[in-house]
């Protein structure tokens, strides 16, 4: 079984609903590729945060989760295969000329001549680099705290920090709910009320997440950063099918911009009322958004959409003649610096990465890639995380350097250094210099796929195991 095949049916295999035959198909795939692994696991997270949260009572007697969830699969699943019959009735030659096109007219467009990243080192960078390499820096343990089991590939675990405080999942009672650490101490300030499925966010005075709503849909939920009570849910536009979903998205003006499935929700800050809502038609589910002048922008398989932050109305659109059959169909955007990036899955384990510059609206860059399963941009700089780190002038495409290295934690950077961690043999916690991709440090024995979060010379890292630390570095 291929990764499209089981891409359509990973969510009927969660629920144990395939035939025998099928079941174990899927499970051996699974064995061998770490992209359909992390669709199973974060699939399994949220199918378990759901029904764990469902109350019969509440339901209705027509009511099954598994049964909604069966049926929205297997019309996803019929779609999908004449979506794949006429895929490969379509020649090859015009598959090619439909890669990346561009929506009207006036753009001027520059596709590298390469169709891979190679392994070279951009040598004019070297200069800007100050950072020295040392011997793994000396670390104290200032606290430590064990918070809801780490789900593997998923991003609805991840923890957040704003200033003085920590807002991660914590598990009570068998339920994950959303609680605030202090920083400086590890002292747990409050528990929210409300049980919650992760994929947390928070500004000045609110933290935002998902919260498993009625009938197995999902609501986008609002707590206050005092004491982590309710203050607005918002639940999700016509939800068709189970779906991974992403982080909501902070934009100006006080508001939120969540996507879910096809849908883009902006929503007030304040109370969670619509501002406007506005549905993307083409295959694949919506990338979340991100903001550049008075633009938001999402991507599908079907192509990048640029809409008025203010209104939701479309400005233009490119098609890119992506695949939404692949394990990898969930488009992502990245946005530094005035350029937006966007990686659009070609199915095969493909996907094409460009760059393009949001002031001129045309492409800067474009290059085909192997699957990409992160971006990370960060000042001029675009991180691809893969089954390795690739580290490209955001500017003009090229290759600053490669690292090899496991795992499915994002990049972060602080002070000149690219933090990640490389989960091969007992794992490690990897520093490098941002530019030239040279190894300043290492800490062994480190496994996380959360992102390594430095603040005022204290490091924060949730390892596997769902714990939590907080690490004062020295030398």
């Amino acid at each position: 079984m291929d990764c499209a095949q089981v891409n359509r049916k990973i969510e009927l295999f969660v629920l144990g609903d395939l035939g025998e035959p099928e079941q174990a198909a899927v499970a051996e795939h699974l064995t061998s590729c770490p992209a359909c692994r992390a669709a199973h696991d974060e699939c399994c997270f949220l199918v378990a945060q759901i029904k764990g949260s469902a109350r019969l009572d509440s339901l209705g007697p027509d009511f099954s989760f598994a049964r909604r969830v069966r049926s929205a699969v297997r019309v996803e699943i019929r779609r999908a295969t004449y979506r794949a019959i006429a895929w490969h009735m379509i020649p090859v030659a015009a598959s090619v000329a439909a890669c990346l096109l561009l929506s009207f007219a006036g753009w001027q467009m520059w596709i590298s001549s390469g169709s891979r990243l190679e392994p070279v080192l951009a040598n004019d960078r070297r200069g800007q680099s100050s950072v020295k390499i040392s011997a793994a820096p000396s670390v104290l343990k200032v606290w430590q705290h064990k918070s809801t089991p780490s789900a593997p590939g998923s991003t609805a675990d991840a923890v957040v920090i704003r200033r003085d405080c920590m807002y991660l999942l914590q598990t009570h009672d068998r339920q994950n709910y959303v609680a605030a650490l202090d920083t400086r101490t590890g002292e747990q300030k409050w528990l929210s009320e409300i049980q919650s499925c992760g994929y947390l966010l928070a500004d000045e005075t609110r933290v935002y997440c998902l919260a498993p709503g009625e009938a197995g849909k999902l609501d986008l939920v609002a707590l206050d950063a005092t004491d982590g009570a309710l203050l607005w849910k918002r639940q999700q536009e016509q939800p068709d099918r189970l779906q991974r979903p992403w982080r909501a998205s902070l934009m100006g003006k006080d508001r939120i911009c969540w996507t879910a499935d096809r849908t883009v929700h902006t929503l007030s800050r304040a109370d969670g009322n619509p501002i406007w809502i506005r549905s993307i038609p083409g295959e694949g589910t919506l990338s979340a958004p991100v903001a550049a002048n008075s633009d938001l922008y999402v991507a599908s398989t079907s192509g990048l959409y640029c809409l008025d932050a203010a209104t939701g109305d479309e400005t233009w659109r490119l098609a890119c003649g992506g695949n939404a059959e692949s394990s990898q169909s969930r488009s992502m955007l990245a946005a530094a610096n005035g350029q937006i990036y966007a990686s659009i899955s070609l199915g095969l384990r493909r996907s094409r990465l460009f760059c393009m510059n949001a002031a001129r609206r045309e492409i800067v860059w474009s290059r085909v890639v192997d699957g990409a399963a992160r971006l990370d941009a960060v000042g001029d700089v675009l991180y691809v995380r893969d089954q390795n780190i690739h580290a490209v002038d955001g500017s003009t495409g090229r290759l600053l350097w490669a690292h090899s290295a496991e795992g499915c934690n994002p990049v972060t950077y602080a002070e000149g250094l690219a933090y990640f961690v490389d989960a091969s043999d007992q794992g490690r916690l990897v520093a490098l210099d941002r530019y030239t991709g040279t190894r300043v440090w290492e800490m062994a024995g480190v496994k996380s796929c959360d992102a390594f979060i430095k603040v005022n010379g204290k490091g924060f890292l949730r390892t596997a195991d769902g714990v939590v630390h907080a690490l004062v570095f020295k030398g």
